[in-house]
């Protein structure tokens, strides 16, 4: 890294400069503090980075924290090894009074996507409504024969391992899980029959406490780099699977905050099938079985990414149960 090329590029005269983590640097310079972000270079993906970051600055949204230009009108820097870009450093706000961190979060993302948000067209999945249905209906049931038989396995050993033992105790719970997620499927193709235009916003992509900072009950959004145009219902997913992994998450908080992002944005009963959908999702559980056959992964491990797995599918049963009677079309 050429410090004085990057630090020139941006017209900065660093004082002191810190690494926080691999990607970020926190510089004192001009007596002001600066958060430098650094990523690998990749040709293919600055043309959309500057996409994005030229929609952010015509269209006036101010959700993402604001980037320090280059001498060359720039937003970021790059050596064709790295690419870089600098930013304000944002410091979390000390308040005497708590401040609800979903509630807040709920905001400035509600207010991204209702800033940006646009109609899109779905007859492209209406002409493959057919073909959909099959592929859930094949993916259904590989999930629950793939489930049946490694616990059939597991049950015919003498001795069991502790990850043995955890799929034994998931069993009738992924059971559970798997009948709503085969309802909720076919929620999602009746509503297609009957749906012309589902909603496309700027997502952040990758929406997680990491990437976003709390400041005089405001939230600022890093790490713009991964937006993209999309279903509303992506950064949902992201969000709350990322805090349903950890068993102190406040369920009953989150779904107080669904209902707040919905003000900003309505979402149709499509939408929410798309969204219960990928909250049910047991890819990530499936994952954590196929990983206790690499030699380089210990069981402790296997067993820790497992148990977030499983707990992740448990919360989001309880969400979506909660979407379920927020339904327009749900019978009382």
């Amino acid at each position: 890294m050429n410090w004085t090329e990057i630090m020139t590029a941006f017209q900065l005269q660093p004082q002191e400069i810190e690494q926080v983590t691999d990607k970020v640097y926190k510089i004192r310079a001009n007596d002001q503090h600066y958060a430098l972000k650094c990523m690998i270079y990749q040709e293919e993906n600055c043309g959309k980075w500057l996409a994005i970051q030229q929609y952010l600055e015509q269209n006036r949204i101010y959700a993402f924290a604001p980037i320090i230009y280059t001498k060359d009108s720039q937003p970021v820097y790059t050596d064709q090894q790295m690419v870089y870009y600098v930013m304000p450093w944002i410091e979390r706000a000390n308040q005497d009074q708590p401040v609800d961190e979903y509630v807040t979060v709920m905001h400035a993302i509600g207010q991204l996507h209702g800033a940006t948000m646009q109609d899109h067209p779905v007859q492209n999945l209406k002409d493959r409504q057919s073909v959909m249905e099959d592929q859930f209906q094949g993916e259904l049931t590989q999930y629950r024969e793939q489930m049946l038989q490694t616990v059939r396995q597991v049950e015919a050993k003498r001795f069991m391992s502790p990850v043995d033992l955890q799929l034994c105790m998931y069993y009738r719970d992924m059971e559970q899980i798997f009948d709503k997620l085969e309802l909720w499927q076919s929620e999602y193709l009746t509503q297609l029959e009957t749906t012309d235009h589902m909603k496309y916003c700027l997502c952040h992509g990758n929406l997680q406490p990491s990437h976003y900072v709390l400041a005089n009950s405001y939230t600022y959004l890093l790490n713009w780099e991964s937006a993209y145009m999309t279903s509303p219902t992506y950064d949902l997913a992201v969000y709350f699977r990322y805090l349903f992994q950890y068993h102190d998450c406040d369920v009953t908080k989150l779904k107080e905050t669904f209902s707040i992002y919905c003000q900003y944005v309505p979402l149709t009963d499509f939408e929410k099938s798309l969204l219960a959908m990928q909250l049910l999702s047991p890819v990530p559980l499936f994952d954590s079985l196929t990983a206790q056959s690499n030699p380089q992964r210990d069981i402790l491990t296997v067993s820790m990414d497992m148990e977030r797995a499983y707990r992740t599918l448990l919360f989001s049963y309880e969400m979506q149960e909660y979407m379920y009677r927020q339904l327009d079309s749900a019978v009382d």
